[in-house]
């Protein structure tokens, strides 16, 4: 049975991507990474600025991640506030250039979901960032075994 993930309410993404986790194995993997993308797709599509969209979808992921690691409903207040600060393209390229992996980082790599972070964010959509941005992403998701966006 295939289930189309358009059709899907942001709530059923979310149920998807945890019984995937549960389940493991390759095929569950790629649903939990297809309902992801779709998720942070939604987010993209629903702001002004696909990237600042895709950036908050990120966001929601990781708040996602985080529940299913602690079964809190912990948010991302520290990420959300930096965003209100700075504005998600600012914010983005801080993640980037930080010296260590962000707890953001740490929990969607643990989750399997190299593909929504920030950092392959930035080297998606490399022309809209600072060149050490973009270095700097490049290298944290080489590092990890991430294969670049192109």
């Amino acid at each position: 049975m295939t289930i189309d993930l358009k059709t899907c309410s942001l709530t059923g993404l979310t149920t998807i991507m945890s019984n995937a986790r549960r389940m493991g194995g390759p095929e569950a993997e790629a649903a939990r990474l297809a309902a992801a993308l779709e998720l942070q797709d939604r987010h993209r599509q629903a702001h002004a600025d696909p990237v600042a969209g895709a950036c908050h979808g990120t966001i929601a992921l990781m708040d996602h991640c985080r529940f299913e690691q602690t079964g809190k409903r912990l948010k991302s207040n520290r990420s959300r506030q930096a965003i209100k600060n700075h504005g998600e393209i600012a914010f983005m390229e801080l993640v980037t250039r930080g010296k260590s992996e962000g707890s953001g980082f740490e929990l969607l790599l643990a989750g399997g979901l190299g593909r929504c972070t920030v950092e392959y964010l930035v080297v998606a959509h490399f022309e809209r960032f600072a060149a050490d941005a973009v270095e700097a992403a490049k290298a944290r998701l080489l590092a990890h075994g991430i294969p670049l966006p192109h």
